[in-house]
């Protein structure tokens, strides 16, 4: 701000400074040689040469900080909607599933109805689970996301508590593809559900393979692991809300998502494809 101020003045202190200037060198200096008429007609053409080499660049420099103040502006609007729709989220449904789920620890019944309510709690913390990472994202503005690179993709690794036995291998090029902030975003968690899955239902895995491949027509990111498998469409099946949800997620941002087994690997990919401008 004491910048912003700054300008203003100076836009306004150097066309009176430079007629002040000019006036003062032309009548002690310049009358035996320069004519009144002359000196007429030259001092609007100083104040234009002058307003030109410097009022122009001070002007660009005012438009620059205003533009960054409405993009604070607007990046403060958008963060102070996350956190109210964090604080509704939090007071609402993330308490409610918390109750609901000690409820249910009270709950004493025979063994099929113990059955089914284990059932229904496990799926009461799976969505209570969701919930918090969407609260805990919401509390920081998208622009403060990023993708793990190749240095830090291990602390993603140590986030999800892989088994100590398990292996992970991975190679990621990530500088060599631009992603938006909204598919960062995307990105950040088709991974955290990949290895989400892995840990909750990958029985036997004990290596683990993640590849960002580049290619011409755009990139493609793959998680396998060599664990025993799944039975059916796992994308089809209830309660798999995390699969669910990242398959409408990839869906938003126009990626492929595709699970499959094949070679005694489970293969889990998201594949974006790079449009061909219309000419």
């Amino acid at each position: 701000m004491e910048l912003y101020k700054q300008i203003k003045w100076l836009i306004l202190i150097i066309p009176t400074l430079t007629i002040w200037i000019w006036e003062f060198v032309r009548h002690e200096y310049l009358l035996p040689y320069l004519s009144m008429d002359a000196g007429n007609w030259l001092s609007p053409l100083i104040v234009f040469l002058i307003t030109l080499l410097l009022l122009t660049k001070l002007f660009a420099i005012l438009e620059t900080i205003q533009a960054e103040l409405q993009h604070s502006k607007q990046l403060q609007a958008a963060l102070q909607e996350r956190e109210n729709l964090a604080k509704e989220l939090h007071d609402g449904i993330a308490q409610s599933l918390f109750l609901v789920s000690v409820k249910l620890d009270q709950v004493n019944q025979n063994k099929e109805q113990n059955e089914q309510l284990l059932s229904i709690k496990k799926t009461v913390l799976e969505v209570n689970e969701y919930v918090r990472q969407s609260i805990a994202h919401l509390k920081y503005p998208p622009e403060a996301v990023t993708v793990p690179g190749e240095n830090s993709i291990s602390d993603l690794i140590n986030e999800m508590h892989l088994d100590s036995k398990v292996k992970v291998e991975y190679k990621w090029p990530i500088t060599e593809i631009d992603l938006t902030v909204k598919e960062k975003l995307g990105l950040y968690e088709f991974l955290r559900e990949g290895l989400r899955n892995i840990r909750k239902h990958a029985e036997e895995a004990n290596h683990i393979r993640i590849r960002l491949e580049t290619r011409e027509a755009g990139w493609r990111c793959v998680i396998t692991d060599n664990g025993l498998g799944f039975a059916g469409n796992p994308l089809l099946k209830e309660g798999s809300y995390g699969l669910k949800f990242l398959k409408e997620k990839t869906f938003e941002l126009g990626w492929e998502l595709d699970l499959r087994r094949e070679s005694g690997r489970t293969t889990l990919s998201v594949l974006k494809k790079r449009q061909v401008e219309q000419r």
